[in-house]
């Protein structure tokens, strides 16, 4: 009798999932030296076996802006194994070998030394022995209201071995049916694409939570629980900041299917690439 319960509540979940879509808004800021502040706003519809994305950018700084400012869209369906870009600008779109959708294990070997000049001092410094996270502690309390849920704010601080502070700000709201669903649907479809489960990062995970899996950080921090929807990234040197990033969920909407949130807007013209 369980087990026919359970069969029934899996087939129901399934079904929920197919004949409902998510759209989730996730807006980031990147504050760089020399470079100014990148704003972005993406958003990304969830379907069973479908995603669409779409991308704004923009730098505030000039010279910044011939290289980020763009506006794009991405649509990935396995159901019909499609994959289209466009571009918002241009009004154009591109058909892309349903191929490249498909996951592939980077088996690039980089010598360590190499690898660690490319990343920014923060990630590179991360469980670096030669500078290691000798202190992690953290503070919290009740914050603003985020997504019509009461919010819970955690700062969580890494200290190094030369004094300089990782510095994570992060909120937390009670679990999110909505956000459960786009992970779930988001998920499935990774997995379709040959994405192994370990390395497909959950939505609402936060950064911090991850950060205390690595290993030779000290810690007794329990991981933050419920769904984290916002985060302000900010890395010190002494007292100043290098490098600052925040993101936040701004919207999440699920809704009945609709096949048409996931088609190139009819009046945009065919291109080759």
């Amino acid at each position: 009798m369980t087990k026919i319960v359970l069969i029934i509540i899996c087939a129901y979940n399934v079904t929920v999932a197919q004949s409902q879509q998510v759209t989730m808004e996730l807006t980031m800021v990147f504050e760089i030296p020399y470079i100014g502040p990148i704003n972005r706003v993406e958003k990304i519809t969830f379907g069973h076996n479908m995603r669409h994305s779409i991308e704004n950018s923009n730098a505030e700084r000039f010279y910044a802006r011939l290289f980020v400012n763009e506006s794009k869209g991405k649509i990935i369906d396995i159901n019909s194994h499609n994959f289209w870009k466009y571009d918002i600008e241009d009004e154009e779109y591109w058909v892309v070998p349903f191929e490249k959708a498909l996951y592939k294990q980077d088996t690039t070997e980089t010598k360590k030394e190499d690898s660690g000049k490319k990343r920014s001092s923060w990630s590179m410094t991360i469980g670096d022995d030669d500078n290691p996270v000798e202190d992690v502690s953290r503070i919290e309390n009740y914050d603003v209201i985020l997504l019509g849920k009461q919010s819970k704010k955690w700062v969580t601080t890494f200290t190094r071995a030369n004094g300089s502070r990782l510095v994570l700000e992060e909120w937390s709201v009670p679990e999110l049916p909505q956000l459960r669903l786009a992970d779930s649907l988001n998920r499935a479809l990774e997995l379709e694409l040959g994405k192994p489960d370990s390395v497909i990062t959950p939505f609402g995970r936060g950064f911090s939570n991850m950060m205390l899996t690595i290993e030779n950080i000290p810690h007794e921090l329990e991981p933050i629980p419920g769904e984290i929807i916002k985060a302000v990234i900010k890395n010190y040197d002494d007292d100043d900041t290098n490098f600052s990033m925040k993101l936040e969920i701004t919207k999440l909407i699920s809704e009945a299917f609709d096949r048409i949130h996931f088609l190139v807007p009819g009046n945009y013209k065919k291109v080759t690439k």
